[in-house]
């Protein structure tokens, strides 16, 4: 798979020591995730192990891990983790992996989990908020679980260029009052680079459809004209939909 060809991140990503913090956009800075690749007849396996591992962190009161949890339409979970700085990778469950916090309990779920999974990787983007538009301030959670996600590659030495069309799309969609919103992270270690993922969410996928042929006609003409733009400085894309999770998620309270 495309996203993985120079993954290099070997812990897991429930290893983390950070916290949401009520996931509001302006504590966010980096995102690490994690992608199992799910073999489809054991999705149900899967899950099973997930919520046998949210109820072991639930009943430990672990405060040192968090991650949204998201399903794919090609069968791949990923496990979203915020980060402050590079610096936070560590301790969480990586205590119970090494075998410095002994639980055979652990030991159970995360064997079963692993023999669900083909293959796994990682990845790490950065939020960038001066190129967001969120104008409704949706954390995109439960009142927003579609999510679709899309990779846009682009040839080395365009990155200038590609931030200044970033920043026009923004100031068109202020301009123009466009209600629904996008999130832009850059791909920072385990992805091609260049990368840009734009991000989008919606009630469901009708909502989502309606919410973009409204954008469309708001845009207008400007809109088609930055989008042939984006086209040109563009090399590949690929887009994945799919699902946000909460009951495979876990976020504890401070």
């Amino acid at each position: 798979m495309k996203k993985y060809k120079s993954t290099i991140i070997l812990l897991f990503v429930f290893s983390i020591n950070a916290v949401f913090a009520q996931l509001s956009d302006d504590k966010w800075n980096y995102l690490l995730i994690r992608e199992d690749a799910v073999m489809p007849s054991m999705t149900l396996d899967y899950e099973a192990s997930l919520a046998d591992l949210t109820l072991f962190l639930e009943k430990n009161k672990v405060k040192k891990v968090n991650y949204l949890t998201a399903l794919q339409d090609n069968y791949n979970y990923t496990h979203i983790t915020s980060l402050k700085n590079l610096n936070e990778i560590g301790s969480g469950l990586e205590s119970f992996i090494r075998g410095d916090d002994e639980s055979a309990e652990f030991e159970l779920i995360w064997s079963d989990l692993t023999e669900t999974i083909e293959a796994y990787g990682y990845y790490v983007v950065k939020y960038l908020p001066e190129l967001s538009h969120v104008p409704d301030g949706k954390v995109w959670l439960d009142e927003a679980p579609y999510r679709r996600w899309n990779y846009y590659y682009f040839e080395p030495g365009r990155e200038q260029d590609v931030n200044e069309i970033l920043m026009a799309w923004k100031n068109l969609y202020e301009r123009k009052g466009v209600k629904s919103g996008f999130r832009v992270f850059k791909g920072v270690i385990g992805l091609e680079q260049p990368v840009i993922l734009f991000t989008t969410w919606a009630e469901d996928p009708l909502d989502y459809q309606q919410n973009l042929q409204e954008t469309i006609k708001l845009l207008g003409e400007e809109g088609s004209v930055l989008w042939m733009a984006m086209l040109d400085l563009v090399r590949d894309v690929e887009t994945v939909e799919g699902w946000y999770l909460p009951q495979f998620s876990y976020l504890p309270e401070k």
